[in-house]
């Protein structure tokens, strides 16, 4: 009995923590891309979108649903979380910024790690792994980064990239409730990647709570002028945000299928 509420406790905090990270990030490209060492030839997030298809070979055909959908999650931002976020930024000193980031992204490394060794990329596998291993020994969990000056670079890998560079498709498009856009393939791919974050499994649920608000904050304030600027610069900001999303993720499954990074 006392495992079954333990394991049940995890799964709400998971879902928790889940939605406070990822919904700050609604109407942008996915966060967590931030971390990938080799930036996207072109800069995804401004353009604008085709009529009909968008991306490769990705269509829309909940469009009616989903556009409803987008725009609660953009009330939800404009109302609450881009005034926390612009607070945010405000009070919190850049280090502690920095620092939220850095656990995040470490507790976010086994599931780098299984992604990379199933894209066949040993090199960045390894790096990811000694990343892990040095970052939450003298890093303090991820507090601080002396894997950098090893010259350890940082990677990026999800399980939906990993579908797609053995050529599933992507499927359809989705907006979800806070959770944002998504595809078929990549909704899945986020399903199955949770089960391999470790603080999942390790963490009670105030910690997840903390970190994950913590870093959807901060990626929310960071990306504040990006976001105010397509929504100002759009003629159809569900268009645009649709657009550079889907090709943002084909770039990252592009970027999986090359030799190893």
């Amino acid at each position: 009995m006392s495992k079954t509420r333990s394991r049940t406790a995890s799964d709400d905090g998971h879902l928790l923590r889940l939605l406070l990270a990822v919904a700050l990030l609604t109407i942008a490209p996915a966060a967590a891309s931030r971390a990938d060492d080799e930036p996207i030839p072109e800069d995804p997030f401004f353009e604008e979108a085709d009529d009909g298809f968008v991306g490769p070979q990705v269509g829309d055909p909940l469009e009616p649903v989903n556009r409803p959908i987008f725009f609660v999650n953009d009330a939800v931002d404009r109302a609450v979380l881009e005034p926390v976020a612009r607070f945010y930024g405000w009070v919190v000193p850049e280090p502690i910024k920095t620092g939220v980031r850095g656990v995040f992204s470490n507790l976010n490394r086994p599931v780098v790690f299984v992604n990379q060794v199933l894209q066949l990329h040993p090199r960045g596998a390894a790096e990811t792994l000694g990343r892990f291993a040095l970052n939450s020994t003298l890093g303090f969990g991820g507090l601080f980064d002396p894997a950098a000056e090893l010259g350890w670079d940082e990677h990026y890998a999800d399980f939906g990239q990993t579908l797609g560079r053995y050529g599933v498709p992507p499927g359809i498009y989705h907006v979800f409730p806070l959770l944002g856009p998504s595809t078929t393939r990549d909704a899945f791919g986020a399903a199955v990647d949770t089960f391999l974050r470790i603080d999942r499994w390790i963490l009670p649920l105030p910690t997840q709570l903390f970190i994950g608000g913590g870093y959807g904050i901060t990626e929310r304030e960071d990306r504040r002028e990006e976001i105010t600027e397509l929504r100002r610069s759009s003629l159809d900001f569900y268009a645009a945000v649709r657009s550079g999303f889907l090709q943002h993720r084909e770039g990252l499954v592009q970027k999986a299928r090359r030799s190893d990074p």
